[in-house]
């Protein structure tokens, strides 16, 4: 891994260059060291030394940067020096982008919350700015020595929250694993109300503690996010509720566990967006003490035409009309020539308490014996060849609810990859007088959906 290290010869950027010399070591890369020499003082442009003094002040700068090269210097890890004038923030950019740099390290002042986010920071800004991944390096960490080969593995804490942004963090995590041993938890913080409303959960439920049905859903979607990794090292999922600020809660979870990076998404909001909503990835830099936490941009959008997506779990509801039951059939069909999982569901609408997750439905709640009925009618629509096609059945009754919502609560719940139902039937579920249920899942999916119309003969 090939790392630049910008310093201004302070206490933090001594703490940042013993980090990131660490990393070289023990992904056996290369190190830059970086100073950039600020523009000429006003001061100074009128006074006949200015350039006296000007080449004093490089020359200062070189000899410093030669001996913290020689102090960080060791066996095989290549250590090397470059001093550059003008812009700092632009200085580091470019010539990051000149080297190829896998990774930019810094270090952060600890200046008040209030001055840093008013101010900015030169580390800050760099992240915003920045095409590739910074290590914030903040006051309280401790650098671990570690040579190459070395058999402990690095800790490392990947946050995901599910948007296009944090996709670079999972990347990186990638990355790292392919040049050193590394044992990565990725961590999925949920607001609970949040998830319950998502998911459709009904019943009481203690918000406060960690719940089964979330859990299993985010950790389901996390695994397919985060799929097959390489290298060495442990792979965790840790899926947690959280009723305070997201940023204190990474935090929070990496101190506990003593790990030595924190990887995530850099966000980049600019100006009055800033102010009105502070990113998370800000406020984790302004809060990480002790804590180093690597930034990483967002990935580029890549459109691969070529790429077919597999379409392996469908989510068939049906009112058990006409119209209904016939579109089953097409869900099948969809399977028919790989196989894979159809979820059958039957919604039975009647209105639930507000909020759903909080009260329990004893009044109106569906009996035994009716659920049975309504799983009896539902097995019927299961095609006699399913199983030779190696297609597998899962039957479910939802219990109240609006049928579209709970349609695409159920299609969140048990991430499927589509959805296939019918169009203008005259049950319950499918009413067409003000739009029909069809067209509300159809613009509000973010799934794709096949709608089955009904036989022009029927119409």
């Amino acid at each position: 891994m090939k790392i630049l290290c910008p310093t201004d010869f302070s206490s933090r950027s001594h703490v940042a260059a013993q980090v990131a010399f660490a990393l070289a070591q023990q992904t056996t890369g290369s190190l830059e060291m970086l100073h950039v020499v600020t523009s000429r003082p006003s001061d100074l442009v009128l006074s006949d030394d200015a350039s006296l003094i000007e080449d004093q002040l490089r020359s200062n700068a070189q000899t410093r940067l030669a001996a913290e090269c020689r102090a960080l210097s060791s066996g095989r890890t290549q250590v090397t020096s470059w001093l550059a004038e003008g812009d700092v923030e632009s200085s580091i950019q470019s010539r990051a982008w000149s080297i190829g740099a896998d990774l930019i390290v810094m270090g952060s002042h600890s200046q008040p919350a209030l001055a840093r986010f008013i101010l900015g920071s030169v580390a800050e800004r760099t992240v915003r700015l920045a095409d590739r991944p910074i290590l914030i390096v903040p006051p309280g960490t401790e650098p671990r020595a570690r040579e190459p080969g070395d058999s402990e593995s690095l800790n490392v804490v990947v946050a995901l929250d599910g948007r296009a942004a944090s996709r670079g963090a999972l990347e990186f995590a990638r990355s790292l694993r392919r040049h050193v041993r590394c044992d990565v938890t990725f961590l999925r913080l949920y607001w609970p109300i949040e998830e319950y409303a998502r998911l459709g959960l009904t019943g009481v439920r203690d918000p406060s503690q960690v719940d089964p049905e979330v859990v299993a859903d985010l950790t389901r979607s996390l695994a397919l996010e985060v799929g097959a990794l390489p290298g060495v090292g442990t792979i965790s999922i840790a899926v947690e509720p959280t009723w305070v600020d997201p940023a204190s809660a990474i935090l929070e979870y990496a101190r506990a566990r003593h790990c030595d990076f924190v990887v995530m998404g850099a966000e980049s909001r600019h100006g009055l967006a800033r102010i009105a909503h502070v990113p998370v990835a800000s406020r984790v830099a302004h809060q990480a003490v002790g804590v180093p936490v690597i930034f990483v941009p967002p990935l580029p959008t890549a459109h691969d035409a070529a790429a077919t997506p597999t379409i392996a779990t469908v989510l068939a509801p049906t009112d058990l009309s006409t119209a209904g039951n016939r579109a089953v059939a097409f869900a099948y069909a969809l399977l028919a020539p790989h196989g894979g999982v159809v979820e059958l569901c039957h919604v039975r609408e009647h209105s639930l308490p507000s909020p759903a997750d909080v009260y329990d439905r004893a009044e109106g709640k569906l009996g035994d014996s009716d659920r049975a009925s309504l799983i009896s009618q539902l097995r019927v629509l299961v095609p006699a060849d399913a199983e030779r096609l190696g297609i597998t059945t899962h039957v479910t009754v939802i219990d109240g609810g609006k049928a579209a919502e709970a349609i695409l609560q159920a299609a969140d719940r048990l991430s499927v990859d589509s959805i296939v139902l019918g169009s203008r039937g005259h049950g319950g579920a499918y009413r067409p007088p003000f739009g029909s249920v069809s067209k509300e899942v159809v613009h509000r999916a973010h799934r794709p959906v096949l709608v089955v119309p009904r036989p022009r003969e029927a119409s």
